[in-house]
C-alpha cells in the first residue's frame, strides 16, 4: 500500500511538472523557429532543447535552493529576464524579411548554425526549463529525505522531456507543408504570440517584485475597465 502511494505521489509529480511545461506556449515557438529550416535542423533542435530541459532541471534538483541562494536571484527576476529576451526574439520574427529576399552566402549560414543556440536559449530556457518548472523541481526533490527520492524525480523529469521530444518532433513534421509565403505569414503570426508570451514573463516578474501592483490589478483595475466597458456597449 505504501509502494502504491508513493507510485500515486510521483504520478502527481509528472502531473504538475509537465503542466508547467506548457504546449500552447512551446508549439508556436518551437515552429516559428524552425520553419523553412531543413528536417535535420528540426530534429536537432527538439532534441537540444529537451536535453537542455532535463539538464537544467535535474541540476536544480540536487543544487537547485543552493544556486538561488548563491547568486542571489530571484525567480521573479528569473521571469523579468526570460520576459525580455523573447521579446526581443518576437521583434525579430516580426520583422523577419520573406524567405524569398532573406541574405544568401555567408548570412544565411550564420543564421542556420544558430538553431542550436536557439534551440538552447530561448526554447530551453526560459520556456521549456522556466522558473515555475524550477521551483516545482526543488520543492518536489525536498518532499522526502528518503534514499532514491531525487532520482525518481529526476526520472520523471526525463519522462516528461521524451514527452515534449516527441511533441516537438510531430510539431516539426506540419512544417513540410508550409510554402515560403505560408511560412513567411506564419512567422509573423508566431512572432505576436511570443510578443504576447513575453509580456506575461515580464508582468509576472514585475508582479513578484512588486506584489502590491497585483493586488492593485485584481482589486480595482479590472472592475473599474469591467464599469467602463460595460457603459460603452
Amino acid at each position: 500500500m505504501d509502494e502504491l502511494v508513493n507510485w500515486h505521489e510521483y504520478m502527481r509529480v509528472f502531473a504538475g511538472l509537465y503542466a508547467m511545461v506548457p504546449a500552447p506556449q512551446i508549439i508556436p515557438l518551437f515552429l516559428g523557429l524552425t520553419v523553412g529550416r531543413s528536417r535535420s535542423e528540426q530534429t536537432r533542435a527538439a532534441l537540444v532543447s529537451s536535453l537542455t530541459f532535463v539538464i537544467v532541471l535535474v541540476v536544480f534538483i540536487y543544487f537547485g535552493g543552493a544556486l538561488l541562494a548563491l547568486f542571489g536571484v530571484s525567480l521573479a527576476a528569473f521571469r523579468l529576464a526570460g520576459g525580455f529576451l523573447l521579446l526581443l526574439m518576437a521583434v525579430d520574427m516580426l520583422r523577419a524579411s520573406p524567405p524569398d529576399d532573406r541574405p544568401v552566402g555567408k548570412e544565411e549560414t550564420a543564421a542556420k548554425a544558430s538553431i542550436t543556440g536557439l534551440a538552447i536559449v530561448p526554447l530551453g530556457i526560459p520556456i521549456l526549463a522556466g522558473p515555475g518548472a524550477m521551483s516545482a523541481v526543488v520543492l518536489f526533490a525536498t518532499d522526502h529525505d528518503a534514499p532514491g527520492h531525487q532520482v525518481l524525480v529526476s526520472l520523471v523529469v526525463l519522462l516528461v522531456a521524451a514527452t515534449v521530444l516527441v511533441t516537438l518532433l510531430v510539431a516539426g513534421a506540419l512544417t513540410r507543408f508550409f510554402t515560403p509565403a505560408v511560412a513567411s505569414v506564419f512567422n509573423k503570426l508566431m512572432g505576436l504570440i511570443i510578443a504576447a508570451i513575453a509580456f506575461e514573463f515580464i508582468m509576472d516578474g514585475i508582479a513578484g517584485h512588486f506584489p502590491i501592483l497585483e493586488t492593485i490589478h485584481t482589486s480595482w483595475i479590472v472592475p473599474v475597465l469591467g464599469q467602463l466597458l460595460t457603459s460603452f456597449s
